[in-house]
């Protein structure tokens, strides 16, 4: 798992990265709403590095990202959207009901890109439930490998694949 991230647990960086610890009872209450267990990678990064915002990177330190929050979603935030719950009380998360009507079946929105309106998702019922898709469009084979490249290469680089697929429709 990546441990060049731990040094933001609990520590929040100027340029706005940030991860909170979930404990195993949230992991837990979440696959409870959901009804399976969440992909192997992402529970690994809940258990080491938890849920947080990163939002810089080691290519760019100097660089905040603004117009991206990069949030790697709760496990409770997580499992209530795929579930379709998509605002509750005790959690500071919301999602746009138009963007839940995107998600197929077992669509698992853990990363929220920036204003509620657009999420990457890991597809729970396929063959590789670790990788991460925006909707149909494949951004990265595993978890482990998509945050790699959000903090080596670019924390935005995934909108590249996305115009791009999108260009070559």
């Amino acid at each position: 798992m990546p441990d060049f991230l731990k040094k933001y647990v609990g520590h929040n960086d100027p340029k706005g990265t940030y991860f909170f610890s979930i404990s195993e009872e949230e992991i837990g209450e979440g696959e409870r709403i959901l009804g399976c267990k969440f992909p192997d990678q992402l529970k690994e990064f809940y258990k080491e590095i938890g849920a947080g915002i990163l939002s810089c990177g080691n290519k760019y330190p100097e660089m905040k990202c603004e117009y991206v929050s990069n949030d790697i979603l709760p496990p409770l935030a997580a499992a209530n959207f795929s579930k379709g719950i998509l605002e509750f009380d005790d959690q500071d998360y919301y999602m746009a009901k138009p963007t839940y009507e995107l998600l197929e079946p077992g669509d698992l929105p853990f990363f929220e890109i920036g204003d509620s309106t657009r999420f990457l998702v890991m597809k729970l019922n396929s063959d590789n439930p670790n990788a991460v898709w925006c909707y149909d469009i494949k951004i990265e084979d595993s978890f482990e490998k998509f945050i790699w490249r959000l903090y080596y290469e670019s924390p935005w680089f995934y909108d590249d694949i996305i115009g791009a697929a999108i260009k070559n429709k």
